[in-house]
């Protein structure tokens, strides 16, 4: 062999490898540099340094990876895609790439080809609990809850008693909740308190569901840790003016629904218990003004259509509950009803009879009075109206035995 002829080939092999490696650190700065950017929420300079890092790397998976996020969050539907199939075209076996794609998927509203991105993530590793998490948010949104519940469950034993597994709780308890199961919601809500103490959400959530299962005390206290945590939340602030409302606490009722606008000014519901705040103030003008609002509101909001048939579908499902003989479940329902749509007399009337029919009198008194201003001729209303004063007056009497 020309010893000549091996010394530069060994030469060139050196430089290649010394090539390779400064490309590589160069992708790497490059990949960091980016991921900063993004963080910061600078997509333009962030997308342009990951196309320069492709030109030059085109099998760099996490450039693709990178490149593809920002993309969708840019809203560039077909380049964020393609990046992210590019990328699990090079790196096929990785649960962690196909997780990655089903959420881009699912950010543009692919949830069939999301689903099954995160399907072959788990079938890579079943190990993977973001992959069961995000599988169970699709199945969930198509109406599969009993799988979503599945997954869910299954992740919550991957990530066992740790902070991570509080978002499944929180994700659990919403499934148990729309079956209507509060006690089993509640449950899970307050493991994820306790996992994750600063969970805003998981408090609100956990404030709304005590609220619906009667437990008020319990409820106040959730609430005013959510919106301690979380000022902001209009849905905490709104959930804590509407349980002050119903304790008799009008003004501190109208502090927490003054704030809950702040982020949601059209909100019909959040405007007719103001309203009601006002009124039990004497703020009589003011309240004429929230009502005309909240009137005008209704008519140009395409919104209200679909509210009001949800509504009535919760209604009808308490209906049948009363008449199955489950009366708390029922109670729940009409709650919800009137959540939706607090306009509603009819809902609000069927929730005070079925107050009543539990011998919480005082408390459907309230709701039936409210019922008469706003429908003064209900005959029915009168009637338990009547019927639930005497019995909290017969309550409040001494008994007349020794």
């Amino acid at each position: 062999m020309n010893l000549h002829k091996a010394g530069r080939g060994i030469r060139s092999a050196a430089l290649f490898v010394v090539f390779i490696s400064q490309l590589l650190y160069a992708s790497e700065t490059s990949l960091k540099k980016a991921a900063d950017l993004l963080s910061k929420g600078s997509l333009a300079e962030a997308v342009k340094i990951l196309r320069e890092v492709i030109t030059d790397d085109g099998p760099n998976v996490k450039a693709h990876l990178l490149l593809g996020t920002a993309l969708a969050v840019q809203g560039a539907r077909s380049e964020s895609i393609a990046e992210m199939r590019e990328a699990a075209r090079l790196r096929p076996n990785s649960a962690g790439v196909h997780d990655r794609f089903g959420i881009v998927l699912s950010r543009f509203l692919e949830t069939k080809a999301a689903g099954e991105e995160f399907e072959k993530a788990i079938a890579l590793d079943p190990t993977f609990a973001d992959a069961h998490i995000n599988l169970a948010l699709i199945q969930a949104q198509g109406g599969e809850l009993d799988l979503a519940a599945e997954h869910l469950d299954r992740a919550i034993q991957l990530l066992g008693n740790t902070p991570s597994a509080a978002y499944p709780h929180f994700l659990r308890a919403k499934i148990w909740g729309t079956k209507n199961e509060i006690s089993k919601a509640i449950f899970e809500l307050k493991k994820a308190v306790q996992l994750r103490p600063g969970y805003a959400e998981a408090w609100s959530d956990l404030g709304g569901m005590r609220r619906l299962n009667g437990d008020r005390d319990g409820a106040e206290r959730a609430l005013k840790k959510a919106v301690a945590l979380n000022p902001d939340d209009s849905v905490a602030q709104y959930r804590f003016g509407q349980l002050c409302l119903e304790k008799g606490q009008p003004r501190s009722a109208l502090a927490h629904l003054r704030k809950a606008l702040v982020g949601s000014d059209t909100d019909i519901a959040t405007l007719y218990n103001l309203e009601r705040a006002l009124r039990k103030l004497g703020n009589i003008d003011e309240a004429d003004r929230i009502s005309k609002q909240a009137t005008q509101i209704r008519k140009q909001s395409d919104r209200g259509a679909a509210v009001g048939l949800e509504a009535s579908r919760l209604n009808d499902e308490g209906i049948q509950l009363e008449k199955s003989g489950d009366i708390h479940a029922a109670l729940a329902k009409y709650r919800s009803a009137l959540d939706l749509d607090p306009t509603g007399v009819g809902f609000r009337l069927n929730y005070a009879l079925a107050l009543c029919r539990i011998d919480h009198w005082k408390l459907g008194a309230a709701e039936l009075q409210e019922v008469l201003r706003a429908d003064p001729d209900n005959a029915d209303a009168a009637k338990a109206l009547y019927i639930a004063n005497e019995q909290e007056r017969r309550r409040l009497q001494p008994s007349s035995h020794p």
